[in-house]
């Protein structure tokens, strides 16, 4: 935190020095204690909404949606009674609304809360957030533009820089942010950590009223010619430095957004990992606002551009692992460190404190309007990263003198117009881009690479030769690719491998499905699916042992899983999202639906409120693939969620759940919950070997449950399963705890 100046000794009574002493510390810890509640509330709230929508990704971004959105309305509210009240009254109406907000403590969802089924929930969830957590969070947020107002019209003899009190805010930011998965959630749960959430709220309240009341009698003491600044003259800020604000805050927050998504879905969809880009985020406000700058604006212009050449290198090339999430991350801190300088080094006078903060919050809800929003609705694939990245090089010219901003002459369209003509002529020889050795690309891209950069003191020319990077990109024809669809769940890809023996059915890194394509093997199932396997295995021993089955099979993917089905077998599917069965059923790339089990019957909704209206005893069988991409619906591996499965078998039924999974060790959670609902369990790791894995089979970890132990008994002399043993020393997770971190299993 940064130390204020002390006052002087010559203008102010003895009195007002004492209080004076007082004020830094006591708006400092409130405007901390502020930032602190408002990021701890972002993940504290998502987790309680998480199990409604099935563990999506999608979730968390149009979380950050709504809490950008909660932003600007709190600093909306904060420049207007900040510009149009006495201070007294600031003071006054700011602890009075949050009295009148602590109505709405302790936070949760409403009982009965049901996600609208086969439509998406985007509206919806952010219904949902408003009318919850809305007015608690607004008017936190509005708290710290608020200090910082209420500290220049004090008359502190800092009164004239309270944007110290920013880096203080960020500081909370962070804390909260990062304390949430690292010290709150893995001792309390939901129900407990709302209710120390809304304790600090109550002392966040007695902050603000101490705070105001050490800030009027600063006032009340201090010398004429500071205690009322207002009465100087103003400059306003011109139309071209609010448009300039909102555009430098657009960038950082929009590629937060995609760089989020683009990690999650394209590299890892690694649990905590959404935290990482918005810890990132803070930090770099940190940075810009510090009394000194942490890195020269002329080393941070240069490091921006060649963080943008390298991401724009990146993209032609797959950066699934730990190095390429490296480069996104630390691109995107330079590139949003770069523009956050900018507007700190543009910070007005602090009478235009509360609408400098305005028109930056328009800029990041913009962003989050334009990733949450509209990208899903035009775009088939994640494209709305790619297209900030280009609006970044595009906004470098607002680092620059106004003369030097439009320097535009026909050079600068060299390159763009040169990579228009490669595109059409790739998109006319339909040049299959998974042809195009790695070399080949290497020895396009280092020249090009290094031509870009060179521009880069030319911001439009280096704008345009960026674009030109991505129009060669995305002009590559990749025949194999037979459909891209995206809906709030994900984005999915069908292609076919580059034999055309397979169709494939993926959602970012991870592959959900794959159907021969020769007729005689279309019926038969692979991947995770394969008869090979522990699916294959439980499902044919229960067949033997019955004429007759009822499965519920939970996650569709492709629909693999219903070519076990037999003459007399019933089935019935859940999938959370309405594309995946378009994928599996209507658009025609995959035929397991048609061929195996044209009668099942689908149900589109989350499978565990969906299941739990079902009669007690339905399933013989219940099969649990819920995974999105490598993510994990929690609320399907809690001890209410065994218990209600459990209720909906038959006595000598089975569960069989595939917790394959590259980043978390799901069985000592399964185990614990499964006993606490009393079942038993075995778990089987299978390895496919090189000859299976030719023919698209996968390795694949899955456990079977079942409430008579006898049941499992035909698996268990195999010599494939082992039982399932509890780790004792790991937490039952319950609809109101669960502990990822403590789960996590990075090998």
């Amino acid at each position: 935190m940064q130390d204020f100046a002390s006052p002087g000794t010559g203008t102010y009574p003895r009195s007002a020095l004492s209080a004076m002493n007082l004020v830094a510390p006591i708006v400092t810890a409130a405007t901390f204690t502020a930032a602190t509640l408002l990021f701890w509330v972002q993940p504290m709230f998502g987790k309680m909404v998480l199990p409604l929508l099935g563990g999506t990704p999608a979730v968390w971004t149009t979380a950050l949606l709504f809490f950008q959105t909660a932003l600007l309305l709190g600093y909306l509210y904060a420049h207007t009674i900040g510009t149009r009240l006495t201070l007294r009254a600031q003071i006054a109406v700011h602890v009075a609304v949050l009295i009148g907000a602590t109505f709405v403590l302790p936070l949760a969802i409403p009982a009965g809360t049901i996600p609208p089924a086969g439509e998406m929930p985007t509206y919806w969830l952010i219904g949902l957030f408003s009318v919850t957590v809305g007015l608690p969070y607004t008017i936190i947020a509005a708290t710290s533009p608020l200090l910082q107002r209420w500290f220049s019209l004090s008359g502190h003899a800092a009164a004239s820089n309270p944007y110290q009190l920013y880096v203080a805010s960020n500081a909370g930011s962070l804390l909260g942010l990062l304390g949430y998965p690292l010290i709150i959630e893995p001792f309390a749960g939901v129900t407990s950590q709302s209710t120390l959430w809304s304790e600090g709220f109550f002392v966040l309240i007695a902050l603000i009223a101490v705070s105001g009341i050490a800030l009027l009698r600063v006032a009340a003491q201090a010398p004429a010619q500071t205690a009322k600044p207002d009465a100087a003259a103003q400059t306003k800020p011109t139309s071209f430095e609010r448009f300039r604000w909102v555009a430098l805050a657009f960038v950082p927050s929009s590629l937060l957004l995609g760089v989020t998504t683009h990690i999650t879905t394209d590299i890892a969809a690694m649990p905590l990992l959404w935290a990482a880009p918005l810890a990132l985020y803070l930090v770099t406000f940190i940075f810009a606002f510090a009394q000194r700058q942490v890195i020269a604006r002329p080393v941070l212009f240069k490091a921006e551009a060649l963080a943008l050449v390298m991401l724009a290198a990146m993209m032609w090339f797959d950066g699934s692992n730990l190095a390429g999430l490296s480069v996104h991350l630390i691109a995107f801190f330079v590139i949003a460190l770069a523009r956050h300088t900018e507007l700190a080094s543009s910070k007005p006078d602090a009478r235009q404190l509360t609408e400098f903060y305005l028109w930056m919050s328009l800029g990041g809800a913009l962003g989050g309007v334009f990733n949450a929003v509209i990208a899903p609705e035009l775009f088939s694939g994640i494209l709305e990263y790619p297209i900030t990245l280009v609006a970044a090089g595009f906004t470098r010219a607002l680092f620059l003198p106004p003369a030097e901003r439009l320097r535009l002459n026909r050079l600068d369209l060299a390159l763009p117009l040169t990579a228009v003509i490669g595109a059409v002529l790739l998109r006319l020889l339909e040049v299959n881009a998974s042809d195009i050795p790695v070399f080949v690309m290497v020895a396009i891209l280092s020249p090009l690479c290094l031509l870009v950069y060179h521009f880069q003191e030319r911001s439009l020319r280096f704008a345009f030769a960026l674009a030109a990077m991505f129009v060669l990109l995305h002009a590559r024809h990749d025949a194999n690719i037979l459909t891209e669809a995206r809906s709030f769940f994900g984005a999915y890809r069908v292609y076919s491998t580059s034999d055309h023996q397979h169709l494939i059915l993926s959602h970012g890194t991870t592959i959900h499905g794959a159907q021969a394509t020769a007729p005689a093997q279309r019926r038969e199932p692979l991947t995770y699916y394969a008869a090979e396997g522990p699916l294959g295995q439980a499902i044919n021993a229960l067949q033997s042992a019955h004429p007759s089955l009822r499965f519920g099979v939970i996650g569709l993917g492709a629909g693999a899983t219903t070519c076990y089905s037999r003459a007399g077998d019933l089935w019935t599917l859940y999938e959370i999202d309405p594309l995946v069965v378009k994928l599996a059923k209507d658009h025609g790339a995959f035929t397991f639906l048609k061929d195996c089990a044209p009668n099942a019957r689908i149900v589109i909704g989350d499978a565990r409120l969906s299941l739990a209206r079902e009669a007690n005893g339905s399933f013989d069988v219940l099969v649990l693939d819920a995974f999105s991409s490598d993510s994990i619906p929690t609320h399907l591996m809690t001890r209410e969620a065994m218990s209600m499965l459990r209720s909906k078998l038959t006595p000598g039924g089975m569960i069989i759940f595939n917790i394959s999974n590259r980043y978390l060790k799901l069985e000592p959670i399964v185990a614990q919950t499964a006993r606490a609902a009393g079942l038993t369990g075995i778990s089987q790791v299978f390895k496919a070997n090189a000859a299976q894995a030719k023919r698209l089979i996968s390795s694949s970890h899955w456990i079977a449950l079942s409430p008579d132990p006898n049941a499992l008994t035909p698996l268990s002399h195999t010599g494939l399963w082992r039982p399932l043993t509890p780790d004792q020393k790991s937490a039952l997770w319950t609809d109101d705890y669960s502990n990822l971190l403590g789960a996590i299993d990075i090998k």
